[in-house]
């Protein structure tokens, strides 16, 4: 836990990045709630940077996702988070090394994303992937784009405008850095045709 307290006490003070020790917690309902990784019974998101990585408007927090228990009534998943902003909306979808959202029991996709179509299992690790819109995924979810997010031991999503990632419990910013470049490389693995040619003609998802 030291090495996280000292990337905040000298991220806080870059010039180069914003930091807020605390947002509210209604904040993260811009993100697509309760979509993996947040909780279904409260997040608490805490020591949010803001900043560029790779060209993209980049936020980094971390975030306490509280979801329904086994022997206790509820339980808290602790996850490290980057959300790159995008050039325009792509439909929702999301890939995740299965093991970093198991205990949090929700569908990847928040309810107003619709019904998620699952995509072919079968990898090692297990991953967990889906989307609104299988020409889509079958457009992005190539095997290089899962095989980068396992050997990350990663999980992300798409939501409107913004790709969210995530990894396991609170980690210092540089790792969390590290997974936003990685969220950039996959971003460049999509093909251009995905992307929306025309601001007047984008549809929101």
């Amino acid at each position: 836990m030291w090495q996280v307290w000292k990337s905040v006490r000298a991220y806080r003070e870059d010039p180069e990045w914003r930091y807020r020790k605390r947002e509210p917690r209604g904040w993260v309902k811009a993100f697509g709630t309760p979509g993996h990784p947040f909780g279904t019974r409260g997040n608490h998101v805490k020591h949010v940077l803001e900043g560029h990585v790779r060209g993209f408007e980049t936020t980094l927090f971390h975030l306490a996702a509280v979801h329904e228990g086994g022997r206790h009534p509820t339980d808290v998943s602790r996850y490290s988070v980057a959300v790159l902003t995008l050039p325009g909306p792509l439909p929702a979808a999301s890939v995740t090394v299965a093991g970093l959202v198991r205990w949090l029991g929700t569908e990847p996709l928040p309810p107003r994303a619709g019904t998620p179509i699952q995509l072919p299992q079968g990898r090692s690790p297990r991953m967990v992937a889906c989307s609104v819109d299988p020409d889509f995924a079958e457009l992005i979810l190539t095997e290089r784009v899962v095989r980068m997010t396992a050997d990350a031991k990663m999980g992300w999503r798409l939501h409107g405008d913004r790709m969210i990632g995530w990894i396991k419990e609170h980690k210092p910013y540089e790792r969390i850095i590290g997974l936003a470049e990685t969220m950039a490389e996959v971003l460049g693995e999509f093909p251009a045709s995905v992307w929306p040619q025309d601001p007047s003609d984008q549809e929101h998802y």
